[in-house]
């Protein structure tokens, strides 16, 4: 009979301990100031930890976790944030798009739908669109600065301060909406050793009951946080997000209901992003095919979003993309609309970001051979700069070689493994020994690898300068890499 009493009291307290455990998920890419302390004042009282981010390199990290992670309560995410969660010592890095994809296609609902609260601890996390202290091109320089590449960087700086699409809060809302409570920050944020302390009081103001219902309590964060820009809301489901969820259906009726508001006339700036994302769907496309009236308000939007989006090249090409894909430009509209944007950005010097823009846009649209459509004061100033040959290169005007590094041609002959060419000749590498090595190189971690050993030789013997240092940029794999490499050519190459 004592057997059986301890058995039964054993399963008992295990079925106990079972039901009342809960979690706390965190997604760490730079400092782990905020998770040390959640673990602290939470973990006493029964709730266990679990780091989502891995110590490797995994690209599919975020996939992984998704399909092994129990039921999160709490979930904390914090590092850099510009549309992106990234940090300075790790490449690895969570994107919104990414979180958007995988709440629409309910590919994460263990982390993304159950936990009660959602802390997102970085710069404009939940930010509106109300002014602050910096304008649209201040915001774009400090995200290039950082190294983002330059498309994001202006979808993230348009979301902050252009008055189309759904803001930074918008959105996090719309990912997080099961929970009860989310936090952000509205704008600026303190750093990670500056914000422990603040959650500490946050922890001490908050009774054990909120702690363990939603860790913090609202009233208490915001208090802790008292002119840090933090916010805290409880998200609700909003109208918009369920007309994108109508708008996708494979229903007809549910269809048509949900683009008909989305293509209202108020709807039309804020659903922007919505409209360039599914520009090929079916029911849209019938829609503005049949419905000439509606066609003609969204294009007359869709262009007042063009003129406001002047120099965010990556905007403006995706607005003219959707009002050809719908037959509301001619294709020589579309042309000559890109040729317009290509002189903008050489109305200006040509410099590293410049560079990039010119070669996206040349690289995307080699049909359209800008070159030829340059003005001849434009081409020169191509070809006088210090990119001029990349820039020919992206225009698929290549340069006919007669030579080529002495780690190309061993490459090219196999003389060796591929990192044996590299490690060899490293004062005689160029970038398309670079390229062309990691391009056979099937392990994304270790072709960056490949990239960064690149860099580091050409840095070390004097013979990187910004153009090609940009190209070994668009060389990576891993977007935490090519984030980092973009600070580097930017901050320690000077030319």
């Amino acid at each position: 009979m004592k057997i059986i009493f301890l058995i039964t009291g054993f399963v008992v307290f295990f079925i106990s301990s079972s039901i009342s455990a809960k979690t706390i998920c965190t997604m760490t890419f730079n400092s782990a100031d905020e998770k040390q302390v959640f673990k602290q004042y939470l973990t006493p009282i029964g709730y266990e930890q679990i780091e989502l981010v891995p110590a490797n390199k995994d690209p599919l990290w975020f996939t992984n976790a998704c399909a092994s992670t129990k039921s999160c309560d709490i979930l904390v995410i914090s590092g850099h944030f510009g549309g992106i969660f990234f940090g300075e010592q790790s490449s690895m890095t969570i994107s919104l798009n990414e979180l958007i994809n995988a709440r629409d296609k309910s590919l994460c609902p263990s982390i993304l739908d159950k936990p009660k609260s959602v802390f997102l601890m970085g710069c404009n996390t939940m930010a509106s669109k109300f002014p602050d202290h910096r304008s649209v091109d201040d915001y774009l320089r400090v995200l290039t600065g950082d190294g983002f590449p330059l498309n994001l960087a202006e979808d993230v700086a348009a979301s902050r301060y252009l008055n189309f699409g759904q803001s930074m809060g918008e959105i996090m809302s719309s990912v997080f909406n099961k929970s009860q409570l989310l936090v952000g920050f509205d704008s600026t944020g303190p750093l990670g050793a500056q914000a422990a302390p603040k959650l500490r009081r946050a922890f001490e103001l908050t009774s054990n009951a909120d702690k363990s219902e939603t860790g913090i309590s609202r009233d208490a964060i915001l208090t802790a946080f008292k002119g840090s820009n933090l916010r805290a809301i409880k998200p609700e489901i909003q109208a918009a997000d369920i007309d994108r969820k109508n708008a996708l259906s494979s229903d007809v009726k549910f269809s048509t209901l949900g683009w008909n508001n989305i293509l209202g006339t108020k709807n039309i700036l804020k659903n922007y992003d919505f409209l360039v994302k599914n520009k090929t769907n079916l029911q849209l496309t019938r829609i503005l095919k049949e419905n000439l009236v509606l066609a003609q308000n969204v294009s007359a939007k869709m262009i007042s979003i063009y003129q406001a989006a002047k120099g965010l090249s990556a905007i403006q090409v995706k607005v003219i993309d959707f009002l050809k894909t719908h037959n509301l430009i001619s294709y020589y509209e579309f042309e000559d609309s890109i040729k317009v944007i290509g002189s903008y950005i050489l109305s200006k010097e040509i410099d590293y970001i410049s560079a990039d823009q010119l070669c996206t846009l040349m690289t995307d649209h080699k049909e359209l051979n800008l070159l030829e459509k340059f003005s001849n004061f434009e081409t020169a100033k191509i070809y006088k700069s210090i990119y001029g040959a990349m820039l020919s290169d992206c225009a698929g005007k290549y340069s006919q070689k007669k030579t080529y590094a002495k780690a190309f041609e061993c490459l090219m002959n196999k003389e060796t493994h591929d990192w044996g060419c590299l490690t060899r000749n490293t004062r005689d590498l160029d970038v398309s020994a670079c390229l062309l090595a990691k391009s056979r190189n099937t392990d994304p971690e270790n072709a960056d690898d490949m990239m960064w050993f690149c860099y580091s030789a050409m840095y070390d013997n004097n013979y990187l300068n910004r153009s090609n240092c940009l190209e070994l940029t668009h060389g990576f794999s891993l977007l935490g890499n090519q984030i980092k490499m973009n600070w580097n050519c930017l901050n320690r190459v000077s030319k």
